[in-house]
């Protein structure tokens, strides 16, 4: 890691799994000026455990843990396990996807900006986004068991879908009851009542 950090010193993720390793090995005052010199300009909502883990797709819970120990020691704020939890078991079929969020509006924060973000899909598909200040419309289907969706300004109108999953340790107050990954992240959601 500090041969790829001298070379490739731009990347923050580098340089961050540098201070991961420092700190896990006792490192620890080298680890937090690392920590301390990346995320200084980063707002306090990436500054922690579950969102930093959710740009990190690992396999074994065990490794993710131990990952997550070693950037709190660094400095992000958190408790080891305090990250949302993907797996298989928990993943929603299309016909899941579409009984649970057509017809109905479903409402999350944006993990970055903790700005309210909400979609309201009708029966047919028709959609309606608000995220902060951007809204739009487009329309949302299912395709191999992932719900997709195409606004049609946002995102440059490109299709964007998502693999679902229920968050067994979500609840409605915390509007992370399902976990969204469209492969850039995880994006906690609910049903609004």
């Amino acid at each position: 890691m500090e041969r790829f950090v001298k070379y490739n010193p731009g990347p923050a993720w580098g340089q961050l799994t540098l201070a991961l390793v420092y700190a896990q090995v006792g490192r620890v005052q080298e680890a937090r000026a690392i920590f301390d010199d990346i995320t200084e300009k980063w707002p306090n909502t990436m500054k922690n455990v579950r969102w930093w883990i959710s740009n990190w797709p690992l396999k074994d819970l065990q490794v993710t843990e131990r990952f997550a120990e070693g950037w709190i020691k660094a400095g992000f704020q958190g408790e080891p396990s305090g990250f949302y939890k993907i797996s298989a078991e928990n993943q929603l079929t299309g016909e899941d996807i579409r009984k649970l969020f057509f017809g109905r509006k479903v409402s999350g924060s944006n993990m970055v900006t903790d700005h309210q973000w909400w979609i309201e899909r009708s029966e047919d598909g028709k959609a309606t986004v608000r995220d902060g200040d951007k809204s739009d419309t487009g329309k949302s289907w299912i395709e191999e068991e992932m719900l997709c969706d195409q606004w049609d300004n946002l995102l440059e109108s490109l299709r964007d879908c998502w693999v679902v999953y229920r968050n067994p340790e979500g609840t409605p107050e915390n509007n992370d009851e399902y976990l969204g990954a469209p492969g850039y992240g995880i994006y906690p959601f609910s049903l609004v009542q």
